[in-house]
């Protein structure tokens, strides 16, 4: 009985431990959206200022799909939604 005890104790020991990790990864994912999307944003708003200043009519809408775009691709999202603004004034 004593063995059967230890083996309980070390898998249920080690099923939280794998736990954690897989929270820990979940929240690191999270944040790593969040702060993509963030800086996507202000990518989005300081490139749009920049093609203005430049007398360019090619500016992104800030709203929420390109918000969910820049976060889950990055930076070539940010390109994607560009390159999909300018095909679509041709």
């Amino acid at each position: 009985m004593d063995n059967m005890n230890g083996i309980l104790m070390i898998g249920i020991s080690f099923a939280l431990i794998l736990l954690i990790a897989a929270m820990r990864s979940r929240t690191d994912l999270l944040i790593n959206f969040i702060m993509r999307a963030v800086l996507g944003t202000l990518a989005i708003y300081f490139i749009n200022m920049f093609l203005g200043s430049q007398g360019f009519s090619w500016h992104v809408g800030i709203g929420p799909l390109s918000i969910v775009v820049s976060g889950f691709l990055g930076l070539p999202g940010i390109g994607l939604l560009y390159g999909i603004n300018i095909c679509s004034m041709l």
